[in-house]
């Protein structure tokens, strides 16, 4: 505690930690709370849509054509 905090009559929190350097001055030191990583809900979690759907259907759909008109393949 610096002479200051003394005369102020400071009481420390509980987070804090009196340190003494090398020339006898009290360095008070805050303790950082313990890291804890929080579950992130921005996003939902990743599916991949043809994993999880029908394979029958998926290979149906990927193999089915778009219809085509026969005025556009006549020959001249």
């Amino acid at each position: 505690m610096t002479q200051r905090q003394k005369k102020a009559g400071h009481k420390m929190k509980a987070a804090e930690i009196p340190m003494k350097s090398n020339n006898n001055i009290e360095i008070v030191k805050t303790q950082k709370p313990p890291f804890r990583p929080t579950q992130d809900d921005t996003k939902p979690a990743f599916q991949d849509p043809i994993l999880r759907s029908d394979p029958i259907e998926t290979e149906e759909a990927v193999l089915r054509l778009p219809p085509f008109n026969k005025s556009n393949f006549q020959s001249s």
